[in-house]
Formats: structure tokens, C-alpha cells, sequence
């Protein structure tokens, strides 16, 4: 392996074009070069120089895989064109969404032609790629190959964009698709962010080339200062509110005029309680759904970016930030591995303190997120230097310096092996290894244990008891028949669930649960954790939350461990009550691309023979999921925008009537008429009645006001169908194919009921 090191000493400039490269080969030797001329590499390269990690690669690069460590921003789309400029099948693989269609931009303008996606996006499993380069998210890729489609089994090479996110906790969906590349011959390109040891993860990958680079390409000046020079802002009692408030108070001391500034938190909570301080102190907050009651102020100043913030909101203040229309954004680390959002200042709160079991220091953020949070300061071409202030809380500043320095020099630890070692609950491993073991056999049969040990983290585990244990229980559940999988262990190695996911579905069905519960067990991406922070001040709360518990009483522990409570909560439509909840928040948002997944999974376990519900049934389940709705109320969701807050206000006032709820493809306007037909005074009065009893108690103006737009949705949705199209159309191509896609919705949903 060549090891090349880009050296701080390097130089580039944009305008006018400009600068070198230092870097050491692997002697250690400092060697200086010219930077490569774009035009010289490829007339798509919109540079008139490439930077110099960019000449380097191009310079050193020649085939075989390589990992490339450098600071965000550092210009790797670039080198990714570079290493996939060759003949065959190129994938290009990212951590989510966002960054798969960002990538696809950048791409597309290099290779100057069409880029093929895949996000798991039901639709494009109906689409052949018509692009030789494909932009897919890691868990579509490995879904894929583990189907043996075409386009990711022919692929010629494979771009691992974040490849640190080993680390994090689908790290170990990362080492299934790496190990599988390795086995395969696959030429891999690594590329992530700066990482603690990073060579061993070099060797792994059998990298022919690794390029690590010190040079950023804007500048960065940190400084280290403790909180505690920083006076309150406002006076607190409480001591994560003392924090916040000294937080604040740092934030506009050392916010410059014109900046843009991203204040890193190490918790949530943290984050709230300084939006809750900005709000008291008359500052314009941009989140509309908060855990606390907010003031409607025209300017915007700030806002909180987090994974609880609803799907609409945070894409709102992406877009505001990045078109510098929001001064200050509150985050946490997810945001420094997410969307690319860069500033001018970073400033980053550090808690720390030593635990005395281990003689340690524990700091959180940890060191690896307070450096990729680093990556976000400076912007290239618009600000001459980025500045980071690293504001730590229980530790002196030399002992944050040394530790940040120290664990760039630990060792690489991805997240499968640190679960397995540091002690993690044996139901989270056995989630991941039942898994694993079948995968294992699905590439290498009885021999399964040959792939483990070419992972990284279970090479070692591979012949311990843990996995012998794991091994029989999958075979006396069925899942491993004698020489073959079982057309139930083919199910979860094609959607992705773990067998022991699988089984607890199987219990809480037979133990008779509702619907709804039974199914949570299939959405096992989701965590469903964030609900309760943003309804536990709530008036009501308290019983809420007994009703709620008290409906799963039958369920036992499993339903409280995997958040079912909450999850549950939100299917009630209990959030119509708080009426700081404008939207769902985090993952709740989100469910729209996982009820089409459901609705393949249940027709496929119905098929096994495991279910027998109805076409009805499965369509008003993924109906329920997404809107937040009881099943029989479910149908309401299909009203165009109507969400899940409307939604059930039209189910309380359905409810309180004594009213029947409306079926699926019923038109709206002869529920609007059957409505108006049937109650005492009008429908605005009684739309009136339930905000003003349950969410606006004593705020008219903002009852007159959302009753003129809940009216105005009813009467613009007239001419539709109680039925969502998506969920229509994807149970419809699932259930009959391609032909759906040609179907009109009214014939479609006869044919799909027609059972």
C-alpha cells in the first residue's frame, strides 16, 4: 500500500487560479508539484486547477481500491469522477437521501449526462437504469445485491462516499456491503472524513493507495475557551439551563456582523432549552413544531436542526441557511454527517468529565464528531477563513486538546465490534447477527462463517458460542433448513429484517395485539423515541399516557423497548391536543416511504402464509401509519395535504357525532355533503368547537383562522378520492405489476378491493 500525506503547507485559490501541492510520499520525504489543469484531465471539469488532494490522486491513482481521508469540503466528488472514469457499471454510494441527490447534481455536471438514482424509492424497481453510473444509498445497494439485481452485481466499481460511518450505528450494513465487494474483486474507493485509525481500515480494504490530507481548503482558526467565561444571558436556577443560557450568551458575543454561525449542541435537550430562552428574550425562531409554546415574530434569527425536527420544517431551514437568509443554527452532530451546509463560524459545546472506573475522560461530543463538526467551518470562495470555538464544560482546555489529539491515534472501531465488545445489549446483537448468519449463508451456504470472518468486527467472533447460540436458534425457528434458507429466512434477507424482529411480529399477532402494534416489530428502521419530548409538558399528558400503555398492557416489556408507546400515541391522534405540535415530528415525518415498504412486506409475509388480511386491510394499515390515524378512521389521510393534525379533527368531530367514518375511495365531496347533511349548525361551528374544547383553549383568532383553511382544503379537494395515491399505486403495481401504472385511480382501487 502507498501512503501519501497532503501536507497543511499546500495552497489553492480559486480566484484568480492559483497555488501547489506539498505532500510527503511514503518515506516520509516532502515532495512539491505543480496543481493538475482541469482542461488537461477532462473538458467536463468546471476548475481551471485541481485542488491539491485532486492532483494528487490523479497523479498517484493508477487501479485497485484506495481510501482518501480529508476534511469536508476537500473537493472528493472530484476525485470520485476520477477514479470512475472508466468503462462498465460505476455506483456511487451515500449515507441518505439528501446526499444521494446532492451527489447526483455534482456528477451529473461532470460526466455532462444522465445519472441514474436509487433510493429505495418504491417506483424505480419498476425502472431499468439507463446510466452506466448509479447513485444509490448504502442500505438500497446492499438490498440489491443481496437480490442479485443486475446493476448492482455487474457494477465495475464502487464509490463508498462516508465511509467513517462505519462508526455510527448502520455501520454494520457497511461492512456487509464492503466485505461483499471484497469477496467480489470490486475496485473500492473510500472516502471519508478525518478518523482514528484509518490505516487499519486502509488494510482492510485492501487499499493499493491511501491518501490522508491535512489541508483544508479553507483555513480554519480554532480556539478553545471554557463556558465558564461566558456570563449568563438570562438568570437560571437549573443546570442544563444555566448552560444554555451561557450558550447563548457565547453565541452573540462571538457571532461576528454578517456571519453565518452553526452553535453545535452535545444534546438535544440542550438545544430546546436555548430555543426556549431565545424565544423568551424576543428572538424570531424559525421551528414551528417545539416542545414549548413559541411567539410568532415576523424576523427569523435562528432555529434548531436535530433528527426530532419535522420532515417540512428542517428542509424549510436547510434552505433558508444555505440561501444565507438564517443567520444561526442550533445542531446537533447529526448535521455535521448529513446535508452539506457549511459557515463561517462553528461554535461547539463540549461536556466532559472523568469516570473514575476506566481512568478516562468521557467527552461529548466525542472527538471524531467535534472534528467533523469542524468540517463545516469556512466557505470556500466567499470567506478567506473559517473559525471554530470549542467551548468545553468540566475539563480544562489542555486536557480537551490532548484528547482530541490522542483519539486520532486510537484504533478503528466500527460500530458492529464496538456493540459486540463495549458490552451492548445481547437482544441489539442477536438483532444484527441472526441477520448476518443469514446472509452468510446465502453467499457461502453451510460455510458461513467463511464470510464472517472476512468482516472486520466478526472475524474474530466468528467461532465464539454467541454465533453457535445465534445458529440454533435460526434453525429451530425454521429460518435454516437443513442445507438451504427457508422461504422465511429469503424474506428477511430481502427486506432486511432481522429474524428476531420477525418473530416478535409473529408473537404479537398470535397473542391477539391490534393491528397497528403487530406491525411496528416489520418498520424496524425507525426508532420512534422523539414523540414523548415534545408532549410531556402537555395538560394531559399524564393520561395520555396511560391509555396508551394501558392498550398494550398484553405486549409486555417488548412494546415499551421499541417505542411502541409513542409510536402508538401518534396512531391515536393524541398529538391533535398539543398545540405546539404543528407537524410530527422527526422520524413520525418521515413514514410515507416506509408504508410503501410495509405494504410490499405484508403482501410477501401474507404469501408465506403468516397473515391473512385483506387487500382492504393492508391498504387502510399504511393509510394509519402515515397520517397518524386509527384504522377505521384511516381513509381521511387520502384528502390531498389534509395531515395529520386536520386529519384528526375531522376524526374527533366524525367521533363526537356519532357520525360513521368514511371508506376508502369514497369521493370527497360526498363525505363534504354526508358532513354538512348531518350535523346541528354548520360545519365551520362545529369545526369551531372541537379547537377551541381540545388544541386553541381562549385563542379565537387562531381558531377563525385554521377553520377557514381546514373549509378551504375540503371544498379544493372535491373532486378527489378518500384514497392517497402513492399507497394506491404501489399496492397496485405490487399486487398487479407494471399494469397499475397505466390504471385510472377509480378503476384501480375497484380492481386492487375486487380482492
Amino acid at each position: 500500500m502507498e501512503h501519501y500525506i497532503v501536507t497543511e503547507a499546500s495552497s489553492f485559490r480559486l480566484n484568480p487560479p492559483g497555488g501547489f501541492l506539498i505532500y510527503k510520499n511514503p518515506s516520509g520525504t516532502p515532495i512539491r508539484e505543480s496543481l493538475i489543469e482541469g482542461e488537461k484531465v477532462d473538458k467536463n471539469i468546471p476548475y481551471s486547477l485541481l485542488n491539491p488532494l485532486q492532483s494528487l490522486f490523479f497523479m498517484k491513482y493508477k487501479q485497485g481500491n484506495a481510501l482518501i481521508t480529508a476534511p469536508t469540503s476537500a473537493g472528493k466528488s472530484l476525485i470520485a469522477f476520477l477514479f470512475m472514469k472508466r468503462k462498465g457499471i460505476k455506483i456511487y454510494t451515500a449515507p441518505t437521501k439528501a446526499l444521494v441527490y446532492e451527489k447526483a447534481l455534482e456528477l451529473r455536471k461532470l460526466f455532462g449526462k444522465k445519472i441514474d438514482i436509487r433510493t429505495g424509492d418504491i417506483i424505480e424497481t419498476y425502472k431499468n437504469p439507463r446510466s452506466e453510473i448509479i447513485v444509490s444509498t448504502y442500505e438500497n445497494f446492499t438490498l440489491a445485491l443481496r437480490n442479485k439485481i443486475k446493476w448492482a452485481t455487474e457494477a465495475c466499481c464502487v464509490v463508498i462516499d462516508e465511509i467513517h460511518h462505519l462508526i455510527g450505528s448502520r455501520g454494520w450494513i457497511l461492512e456487509e456491503l464492503v466485505t461483499y465487494l471484497l469477496e467480489s474483486a470490486t475496485d473500492i474507493l473510500g472516502l471519508s472524513a478525518t478518523l482514528p485509525g484509518s490505516i487499519e481500515l486502509a488494510k482492510w480494504i485492501g487499499a493499493e493507495l491511501y491518501i490522508e490530507s491535512l489541508w483544508r481548503p479553507t483555513p480554519l482558526e480554532r480556539k478553545i475557551i471554557p463556558l465558564t467565561e461566558f456570563k449568563e444571558m438570562v438568570k437560571t436556577k437549573d443546570r442544563e439551563e444555566k448552560m444554555a443560557s451561557r450558550l447563548l450568551s457565547a453565541l452573540f458575543e462571538l457571532k461576528k456582523p454578517g456571519d453565518q454561525v452553526i452553535l453545535f449542541v452535545h444534546k438535544k435537550n440542550i438545544g430546546w432549552r436555548i430555543l426556549e430562552l431565545a424565544n423568551r428574550e424576543k428572538i424570531g425562531i424559525m421551528n414551528e413544531t417545539t416542545p414549548f409554546e413559541r411567539e410568532e415574530r415576523e424576523e427569523k434569527e435562528i432555529a434548531f436542526h436535530n433528527a426530532d425536527i419535522p420532515k417540512e420544517e428542517r428542509e424549510e431551514i436547510e434552505k433558508a441557511f444555505r440561501k444565507g437568509e438564517l443567520p444561526v443554527l442550533i445542531a446537533t452532530h447529526t448535521l455535521a454527517y448529513g446535508v452539506n451546509l457549511p459557515a463561517d463560524t462553528v461554535i461547539i459545546s463540549v461536556k466532559a468529565f472523568y469516570e473514575r472506573q476506566t481512568y478516562r475522560w468521557k467527552i461529548f461530543p466525542s472527538q471524531l464528531d467535534i472534528l467533523q463538526m469542524e468540517g463545516r467551518a469556512g466557505r470556500l470562495g466567499i470567506k478567506e477563513k473559517g473559525y471554530s470555538y470549542i467551548l468545553p464544560y468540566g475539563a480544562k482546555v489542555q486536557t480537551l486538546e490532548r484528547e482530541i489529539k490522542e483519539s486520532l491515534e486510537g484504533e478503528f472501531k466500527p460500530f458492529l465490534k464496538e456493540s459486540i465488545t463495549s458490552g451492548a445489549s445481547f437482544k441489539e446483537v442477536e438483532k444484527i447477527l441472526s441477520l448476518f448468519i443469514l446472509i452468510g449463508f446465502l453467499y457461502e451456504g453451510k460455510n458461513f462463517k467463511r464470510f464472517l470472518r472476512k468482516t472486520f468486527s466478526l472475524r474474530e467472533l466468528s467461532e465464539d458460542i454467541t454465533v453457535d447460540r445465534i445458529y440454533e436458534y435460526l434453525v429451530e425457528r425454521g429460518y435454516i433448513e437443513g442445507n438451504r434458507l427457508s422461504d422465511k429466512a429469503l424474506f428477511c434477507i430481502r427486506s432486511g429484517i432481522s429474524p428476531v424482529n420477525y418473530e416478535e411480529f409473529l408473537r404479537r399477532k398470535l397473542i391477539g395485539l391490534e393491528d397497528i402494534v403487530v406491525v411496528r416489530p416489520l418498520i424496524f428502521v425507525k426508532r420512534f423515541d422523539s414523540l414523548y419530548e415534545f408532549v410531556k409538558e402537555g395538560r394531559s399528558f399524564k393520561e395520555d399516557d396511560v391509555y396508551v400503555r394501558n392498550k398494550l398492557l398484553p405486549c409486555g416489556r417488548e412494546c415499551l423497548e421499541d417505542n411502541t408507546h409513542q409510536f402508538l400515541f401518534y396512531i391515536e391522534g393524541l398529538t391533535f391536543k398539543y398545540r405546539n405540535i404543528q407537524n410530527p415530528p422527526g422520524e413520525f415525518s418521515y413514514l410515507g416511504t416506509d408504508t410503501l415498504h410495509l405494504i410490499r412486506t405484508l403482501l410477501e409475509i401474507r404469501k408465506l402464509g403468516d397473515i391473512d388480511w385483506t387487500n382492504r386491510k393492508i391498504l387502510k394499515i399504511a393509510h394509519a401509519i402515515k397520517y397518524g390515524l386509527t384504522q377505521d378512521y384511516a381513509p381521511l389521510g387520502g384528502i390531498k395535504g389534509i395531515g395529520h393534525i386536520r386529519a384528526n379533527l375531522l376524526k374527533r368531530l366524525l367521533s363526537e357525532e356519532g357520525l360513521k367514518p368514511p371508506d376508502l375511495g369514497e369521493s370527497v365531496e360526498n363525505f363534504l355533503q354526508y358532513l354538512k347533511g348531518s350535523l346541528v349548525g354548520t360545519l365551520e361551528e362545529r369545526i369551531k368547537d372541537i379547537l377551541k374544547t381540545y388544541r386553541y383553549i381562549e385563542d379565537n383568532e387562531k381558531v377563525n383562522k385554521e377553520a377557514k383553511q381546514i373549509l378551504s382544503r375540503l371544498e379544493g379537494n372535491k373532486g378527489g378520492m378518500l384514497t392517497d395515491d402513492r399507497i394506491l399505486r404501489t399496492f397496485g403495481m405490487f399486487y398487479l405489476g407494471v399494469e397499475a401504472l397505466r390504471m385510472k385511480k377509480k378503476d384501480l382501487l375497484r380492481r386492487v378491493l375486487e380482492e
